[in-house]
């Protein structure tokens, strides 16, 4: 047999070496590999280079929410519904003092990803409104926990007003850019410690831009003092006088990433979003990251027809072929029109020590044809690893399941070769974690706080209640490419560490 094979491997070498038959082996040769070339960059059959949410994986997040482990630990306790008892504010309207509504909250963290240790407090930032949650009125405010206080208990937390006074306090020479000048509200973000010798803590948010233009990654950075002298145990103040370096960081590029011009506004029968927010600072040896909430751009086949011709967004061969011809014949559905404009983005940019753009790079996750928003994206390195996290609507999904719709996810994913590495789904199909929406204790915005020992798999998880207080942290095991949600106990409200003080809890029952 061997013989016989090699017999006719030497036979077609002998043919090639004659014109007659090697010139049209070329041209078959040639053909054959442009037209798979063009085949692969038309439908991407081999992958395009990045990870994608496809129609498959979100199929299959209901089969995954069977499991207990999967669910966010329902509580029962009236204790974890208060407010923060500190977040008021006068109200010169009134004359009164008035509740300060939170809702999206973030840690002020080590470049690393732990929780800082800003001269004996943890600093929590969030995005805050008088009385209720107004998302065009949205301001950060400041919170303050001292870490000597050994507890998580939600009156430890002392509210410290807002990071700005005025909209472009901080802007070089008092004077803000193009981008910064259209500012009306500030949204979620991140914030870092970069030198724990000083008094200042450099803030990423999200600039939400009148006159649809859209929204803008934006930083600066924010001194807090001492409230009496130098002794940092009387309490803190923020320095606004020390507010400098306010400015816009990156708005989107049109290629990587969709810009305001490629946007057609709200479509019929869909939710069209453009999305340039939720920046999340990232360090890496020497390096600067951002990654950051958005769209696909042009380079990543940004919306519209080409979202049915990717294979990629399909998952497998069943799944391509059955939607694909169900598009095909629904082209005046709902799910049609959800799945046209689907592009969100998980993007990600270099910086310079300046925190300016050193480098435009390309998404690390896409859900073309599958989901248009997704929020809150976290990253950080653990055991060797890079785990990436973010959340996202049910009802944000190109499915009409109605199972969604009244669900919130939170997904993840895993890079076992560096931080610009391959990033595979947890779980097989990328789900950690499903909540229903409504209700007292409907909770959003989560995010994985990685522990500093790393021998420890157990993450404190962290969230919003009800869009107007801290929720109970909770714990998220993480082993590998797998994670498992413990939904037996709860922390106490805005628990930013596993201190052993738990509340008893169970797996929510999923609405339907």
């Amino acid at each position: 047999m061997k013989k016989s094979i090699k017999k006719t491997f030497k036979k077609s070498i002998s043919l090639l070496k004659k014109p007659k038959f090697a010139i049209p082996f070329v041209i078959v040769l040639v053909t054959g590999l442009y037209g798979g070339y063009r085949i692969q960059k038309h439908y991407h059959f081999l992958g395009d280079g990045v990870t994608h949410i496809n129609w498959a994986d979100m199929d299959s997040f209901m089969e995954t929410a069977r499991s207990d482990d999967k669910r966010m630990p329902k509580f029962h306790q009236e204790s974890l519904l208060a407010n923060v008892p500190s977040s008021k504010t006068y109200d010169s309207k009134t004359g009164k003092m008035v509740p300060v509504a939170v809702w999206d909250s973030w840690p002020v963290q080590n470049p690393d990803g732990t929780v800082a240790d800003f001269h004996g407090y943890r600093l929590v930032l969030g995005l805050t409104s008088k009385n209720a949650r107004n998302d065009g009125e949205a301001k950060i405010g400041i919170y303050a926990q001292k870490i000597s206080d050994n507890s998580n208990d939600i009156s430890t937390w002392k509210y410290l007003g807002d990071a700005f006074n005025t909209p472009y306090e901080g802007a070089p020479n008092g004077k803000p850019d193009k981008y910064l000048s259209k500012k009306y509200g500030e949204w979620s973000g991140s914030t870092v410690m970069m030198n724990s010798k000083d008094s200042s803590i450099r803030l990423f948010y999200a600039n939400a831009m009148l006159d649809d233009a859209g929204q803008a990654l934006t930083t600066a950075e924010i001194t807090l003092d001492p409230q009496n002298g130098s002794d940092w145990n009387s309490g803190l103040v923020i320095n606004h006088d020390k507010a400098k370096d306010h400015k816009t960081v990156f708005t989107g590029d049109g290629e990587y990433y969709q810009i305001p011009s490629q946007n057609p506004g709200h479509a019929a029968k869909a939710s069209e979003e453009l999305t340039m927010r939720d920046p999340h600072f990232v360090q890496d040896g020497d390096q600067y990251y951002l990654i950051f909430e958005g769209n696909t751009g042009s380079k990543y086949n940004i919306q519209g027809e080409r979202n049915f011709t990717n294979y990629s967004n399909y998952g497998d061969w069943n799944t391509y072929r059955y939607m694909k011809n169900k598009f095909a014949m629904n082209k005046d559905s709902i799910s049609y029109g959800k799945a046209y404009y689907a592009n969100a983005a998980i993007g990600k940019i270099q910086l310079n020590k300046d925190f300016s753009v050193k480098k435009v790079m390309k998404p690390m996750v896409v859900a073309n044809m599958v989901d248009d928003e997704i929020e809150r994206v976290n990253l950080f390195q653990f055991q060797g690893k890079w785990y990436l996290f973010a959340t996202s609507w049910g009802a944000k999904f190109a499915s009409t399941d109605k199972n969604y719709e009244n669900k919130v996810f939170m997904m993840g994913y895993v890079s076992e070769n560096g931080i610009n590495g391959d990033y595979k789904k947890l779980n097989g199909n990328g789900m950690v974690m499903i909540s229903n929406t409504g209700g007292p204790d409907f909770t959003y915005a989560h995010l994985v706080i990685p522990n500093k020992d790393q021998k420890n798999d157990k993450m404190v998880v962290t969230s919003f209640e009800d869009s107007h207080t801290f929720a109970p942290s909770f714990l998220m095991q993480l082993k590998g490419r797998e994670t498992h949600i413990i939904t037996d106990r709860v922390l106490d409200q805005g628990a930013l560490v596993d201190n052993g003080k738990y509340y008893d809890a169970e797996p929510q029952v999923l609405n339907n």
